[in-house]
């Protein structure tokens, strides 16, 4: 079926705008939908209002979509990427964190590395297991004599 055929069925001109082609749909639809008829011919007539609604609603679509080619899109991209990051560059740059304080007390000025581990003193991790064994061992050797 082509676009002047679903003009045709749904009595429309072919300068229609999709809001007219919708109201057209809608009002024909009404009229010959299967559950309002009992007349095969009224089931057959809904299809075929159905279909050319469907066919002229994507070819008004398509025509209004904007087409651009896959470079222009991708220069287009970028363009509008550079100009973001410049905007927030000069916004950071610009900026006087100094008087923002944080809740943890932290200074803003200070290199802050969250991610690097405190060294760990063996003296003191030596110093807690063998505290810990001599503990074990005195309360096995308590427990042992009280029975």
């Amino acid at each position: 079926m082509n676009s002047s055929e679903c003009y045709g069925i749904l009595g429309i001109g072919k300068n229609a705008s999709l809001k007219e082609i919708k109201q057209a749909y809608r009002q024909l639809s009404l009229k010959y939908h299967p559950d309002r008829n009992r007349n095969e011919l009224d089931g057959l007539k809904f299809k075929e209002i159905t279909e050319a609604y469907q066919i002229l609603r994507k070819e008004k679509k398509k025509e209004h979509k904007p087409r651009k080619d896959v470079e222009s899109a991708h220069a287009e991209f970028w363009k509008y990427y550079e100009k973001i990051m410049e905007d927030e560059f000069r916004f950071y740059n610009k900026t006087n964190f100094s008087n923002y304080s944080s809740p943890f007390g932290a200074n803003s000025f200070q290199d802050q590395h969250s991610n690097v581990a405190k060294k760990i003193s063996h003296k003191i991790t030596h110093l807690i297991l063998y505290v810990g064994l001599s503990l074990m061992a005195i309360w096995i050797i308590l427990s042992e004599l009280f029975k």
